[in-house]
């Protein structure tokens, strides 16, 4: 089956700067093997003061289980490089059907049922060998 890395993109910054951040992203992904990646906007309320909605773009990234090791050096590459500049959104086993890492932000938009569960792998630590991998690039801490 396949991994699944969500990715949002700060757009506060410079539209310009932020289309080039995609390119980048994607370019790297590709040399790294990504199977495919796909594209959406999600509107994110600014606060309740004021008014409105800011587009935040998401691009998803989807690597075979036999690519394990670019994506973990896809993961690495894109933190080294764009840290300050994007959002690692969420980190999904598709084969398991279980979610590796969730941003707090990702966990507002779960539904109850899942945020449980999420919660209790991570307070339990019950990760396979391939998920420790994953949270140690993603996190930088040993588990």
């Amino acid at each position: 089956m396949s991994y699944e890395i969500e990715i949002s993109y700060d757009i506060q910054k410079q539209l310009s700067y932020t289309s080039k951040l995609l390119t980048k992203t994607i370019e790297l992904a590709e040399n790294n093997k990504c199977d495919k990646h796909f594209q959406f906007t999600e509107c994110k309320r600014l606060s309740n003061k004021v008014r409105g909605k800011i587009p935040t773009p998401v691009v998803v990234f989807c690597f075979e289980n036999e690519r394990f090791t670019e994506m973990t050096t896809f993961l690495q590459e894109v933190l080294a490089k764009y840290k300050k500049n994007i959002h690692i959104e969420s980190v999904y086993d598709v084969e398991h059907r279980n979610i590796i890492y969730a941003s707090t932000r990702y966990m507002d938009l779960m539904e109850p049922e899942q945020k449980d569960d999420y919660k209790h792998r991570r307070q339990t630590r019950s990760y396979s060998e391939t998920d420790y991998f994953i949270l140690r690039d993603i996190l930088k801490k040993n588990y």
